[in-house]
C-alpha cells in the first residue's frame, strides 16, 4: 500500500509504501498529519488498484 504526500515509520525504517502480507494480513503504522489535503491511499498492484483497493484520505489543517 502507499500513501502520497506522507511518510511513516515501519521498525526502523521510514517509508510511503508498504508490503501487506496476503491473506486478510495487516499492517500497522502512524504518521504524523502535517500535509492537509486529500491523498491517495492504493495499492501498488494493478488488478487491486481496478478492483477498488484505493481510498481518499482527506484532512484539514
Amino acid at each position: 500500500m502507499h500513501l502520497h504526500g506522507h511518510f511513516f515509520q515501519v521498525q526502523d525504517a521510514v517509508k510511503d509504501t508498504v508490503v501487506v502480507p496476503g491473506h486478510m494480513g495487516e499492517v500497522t503504522f502512524d504518521f504524523v498529519a502535517d500535509n492537509p489535503g486529500s491523498w491517495l491511499f492504493h495499492c501498488h498492484n494493478l488488478y487491486h488498484l481496478e478492483a477498488g483497493m484505493a481510498r481518499v484520505i482527506r484532512y484539514v489543517e
